[in-house]
């Protein structure tokens, strides 16, 4: 069993290769991890005809990719034989019927109806929502140090435009010339160009939704704790839809007897991060500038339409100082960014990183 489609699709070519003789090359290797990625396994016929049209040149192919494919993609350990029609149902009176069996199943097993609707609100685009933890707690001591340290580490880059400065890089000749006025034309001090520290704004941008749920705490205490470091702040947090949320944390105390309420779809349901991140270009573009330095707190899990998440992404980047997308699975061995948000992104952002790797601990 291979560890994902990327390595079946190859492991499939190689095998027609080698067993079966097929004329295979990078660009035919290349067509069909293409195909799969797109197509994927759930639908064996579509799936079949497109690598059936990359891999097979010769009719006296057909016949040997066909028996390949069944081999590879859809053979499998034996297991119980099932039988060709279904059981007929029992007669009325002989014991319970289908509905009385499902309900006195679901009476005696109620954790499972609960695990079906959070499955169904971790991967559905607009399932109920869920409040959001508490903020402060265990482990604020450690995300407080994560906000200095960022706040430190980002203020210490330079700004991309040139500004006046006394000790520059570059000769400001305007400058110059017109301060020469003073000594008759003579160049008695000369007057520089250069990159001054920035002063960020930070804009972090959460995700809320269930796929998030065992890192949302500490991201929202990051975020809060940044928010309370820097007063050029701004949060956000997303599920299926947009809020900002900096006024409502910058107004719980320290000692966590206030909570985020009210945010409603915003937290806790299904994930929309394209749609969500289009929302924010459209309303908060403003914020964005040479000085706003963007952290997007996400495993990339998007069920929406991917063209929203591109052009999001795209107008961020084009914005912003920087773009740091933050995956709490990025630390894990052989993580990969396989999924489909996590590949649409990656063209605009300037780090895929954890928060220990983003402030250089």
């Amino acid at each position: 069993m291979h560890a994902n489609l990327s390595s079946s699709a190859i492991a499939f070519c190689t095998l027609l290769r080698e067993r079966h003789e097929f004329a295979l090359g990078r660009a035919e290797t290349h067509d069909v991890l293409r195909a799969t990625e797109l197509i994927g396994i759930s639908d064996r016929t579509r799936l079949r005809a497109a690598l059936r049209s990359i891999c097979c040149g010769r009719k006296t192919d057909i016949a040997a990719f066909d028996l390949a494919f069944d081999e590879y993609f859809t053979s499998g350990p034996p297991g119980v034989p099932q039988p060709k029609h279904a059981r007929r149902r029992r007669p009325q009176g002989a014991g319970d019927t289908d509905n009385e069996r499902l309900s006195k199943f679901a009476l005696e097993d109620e954790g499972l109806a609960d695990g079906w609707q959070a499955m169904r609100a971790r991967y559905s685009p607009s399932a109920s929502a869920a409040p959001p933890p508490p903020v402060p707690g265990p482990g604020y001591e450690e995300a407080v140090d994560v906000a200095n340290r960022l706040v430190a580490r980002i203020r210490l880059g330079r700004s991309r435009r040139w500004r006046p400065q006394k000790r520059g890089r570059r000769v400001d000749v305007r400058r110059t010339l017109r301060t020469s006025l003073q000594t008759g034309g003579e160049i008695a001090e000369l007057r520089h160009l250069g990159h001054p520290l920035r002063n960020p704004r930070f804009i972090v941008l959460v995700d809320g939704s269930r796929s998030m749920n065992e890192h949302a705490r500490a991201a929202l205490q990051i975020a809060y704790a940044l928010c309370r470091r820097s007063r050029r702040t701004n949060i956000f947090c997303f599920s299926t839809e947009l809020r900002e949320i900096t006024r409502e944390l910058r107004s719980i105390p320290r000692d966590g007897t206030g909570r985020l309420d009210g945010i409603g779809e915003a937290w806790g349901g299904g994930t929309r991060i394209g749609a969500s991140l289009r929302e924010f270009v459209r309303k908060f573009r403003a914020k964005l500038d040479e000085h706003t330095y963007v952290i997007v707190v996400s495993d990339g899990l998007d069920v929406g339409n991917i063209a929203d998440l591109e052009y999001a992404m795209r107008e961020i980047q084009r914005r912003a100082a920087a773009v740091a997308w933050v995956n709490p699975h990025a630390g894990e061995p052989g993580f990969e960014p396989t999924a489909r948000g996590m590949q649409a992104v990656l063209p605009f952002i300037s780090a895929l990183t954890t928060w220990a790797e983003l402030i250089g601990a």
